[in-house]
């Protein structure tokens, strides 16, 4: 039922932004092209089109994003035409790190790879461009390792102030701690199973599909879907942290295991209290 009440909604929103038309996109060009003639004048070095307007899935309140190399960094966002314009100014060595970060690089090397270079007279753009489009895994694995060991050790803490919060009764605590487990645990399993996902925006979606199993139903209860209840939510945050440290066991060394070995205990402890309620 509430699955059933969840897809009536997500048609009401969609009815409210409904995909770009071409007269949409055109209008959407004309803005872009404007600001960036503005940028390049003011000695940019490239301008770029990223996000869901250079891939054609744009809806009509889809914000634009605009990137502008440089040489320095900074974001700003500004309302041109009724459309919203995200300007990331960006540096030729930043985005280059970015496709060696591997926070980054499952968003980064998509969003590279279907950019759309409008303003490049010296070819920095399409360089970064063909380096996402050469991008392997396997450059950075080691890398990768040792960031999701790092990750899911230093989130014990966070599992343990969840369980801190939920033992005070300080429910709205217990709240921000169960959706930090659950945003951070899909990006750790993300760059564990290698998964590019290009936007955020379905993040969480594509790693629970790509893992399934238990690991997705605690990630989709403990995101509350369908909608929970905090303490029924928190304890799925709890055993999602739980099957991402099994999950990614491999990585770690010997005092991260430790460390996260002995958060388990007290969450397990947690969660056996939980269902003898």
């Amino acid at each position: 039922m509430r699955e059933r009440t969840g897809l009536a909604s997500a048609r009401r929103w969609r009815a409210l932004n409904p995909p770009a038309t071409i007269a949409d996109q055109l209008r959407g060009r004309v803005v872009f092209d404007t600001l960036a003639r503005r940028f390049a004048d003011r000695g940019a070095i490239a301008v770029v089109l990223g996000g869901s307007w250079s891939r054609g899935e744009a809806h009509r309140g889809s914000d634009i994003d605009m990137w502008v190399l440089g040489r320095r960094s900074g974001h700003q966002t500004l309302l041109r035409g009724g459309f919203q314009v995200h300007v990331e100014r960006t540096t030729e060595r930043a985005e280059r790190r970015r496709l060696l970060d591997p926070r980054r690089v499952g968003g980064s090397v998509p969003g590279w790879r279907s950019a759309l270079l409008v303003y490049d007279p010296r070819g920095v753009a399409a360089r970064i461009q063909a380096e996402a489009r050469r991008f392997r895994w396997s450059t950075i694995a080691s890398r990768c390792d040792r960031w999701v060991a790092d990750q899911v050790t230093e989130s014990a803490e966070e599992a343990i102030k969840l369980i801190r919060a939920m033992a005070e009764g300080s429910l709205e605590t217990a709240a921000v701690q169960r959706n930090l487990l659950a945003d951070r645990m899909a990006i750790v399993l993300a760059v564990h199973r290698r998964i590019l996902y290009g936007t955020e925006n379905e993040l969480w979606e594509r790693v629970g599909r790509r893992v399934g199993g238990r690991w997705r139903s605690a990630q989709r209860a403990a995101l509350g879907v369908p909608r929970g209840d905090v303490v029924g939510s928190c304890d799925a945050a709890l055993e999602l942290y739980l099957l991402t440290a099994t999950a990614v066991r491999r990585t770690f060394l010997p005092e991260q295991a430790d460390a996260v070995a002995e958060a388990g205990k007290l969450i397990r402890a947690c969660l056996a209290s939980s269902s003898r309620a």
